[in-house]
């Protein structure tokens, strides 16, 4: 008996493609952005979706923005296409646990917006959910900071931010004013 629990255990290991954890088929991405007008106007992040690719971007022309946190699909596919692919990809099992932690987060509540600084812009972290076949994704704000400091007060928001900062590899603004 323990060998054939240890054959099905192997089989269903053996059998995982390169889509990692989606709860009931959702669309999940990831996303770092750093936004500033003040002088020039600077526009740049990343985009990760649920097979690990980031997709990077820097000043993208005719980028089409995030409306009341929903985007449609199409909207958003125009985007990853405006962007460049990345030769790095996610490590699958990092990735599977932030998709997991990702339907977590959504359901975290923001702290009040403190106005810290001017003109130095922001940076922020969000995830993307949509429901396979729904026509807009939602997106969840983790983190902003810069002139202004929001948090989702999610455990599992924190620790998106901080992978979503690993993969950037820098920290930028620090959390200081959280």
């Amino acid at each position: 008996m323990k060998y054939l629990l240890l054959i099905v255990v192997t089989i269903l290991f053996a059998c995982e493609d390169d889509v990692y954890y989606s709860e009931e088929n959702h669309q999940v991405y990831f996303q770092f952005e750093y936004v500033n007008y003040a002088w020039t106007p600077q526009h740049e992040g990343f985009i990760v979706d649920k097979h690990g690719n980031i997709f990077e971007y820097d000043n993208p022309g005719d980028w089409n923005h995030v409306e009341s946190n929903r985007i449609s699909v199409d909207k958003f596919q125009d985007n990853l296409d405006k962007s460049e692919t990345s030769l790095k990809t996610v490590d699958g099992t990092e990735l599977n646990k932030m998709l997991r932690l990702a339907f977590t987060a959504r359901n975290g509540k923001l702290t009040e917006l403190k106005t810290v600084i001017a003109d130095a812009g922001a940076e922020s972290y969000y995830i993307y959910i949509a429901k396979e076949g729904n026509e807009q994704l939602i997106r969840y704000l983790l983190q902003v900071r810069g002139d202004n400091y929001q948090k989702n007060d999610s455990s599992t928001a924190e620790e998106i931010t901080d992978w979503l900062i690993g993969i950037r590899g820098e920290d930028g603004f620090n959390d200081e004013h959280f």
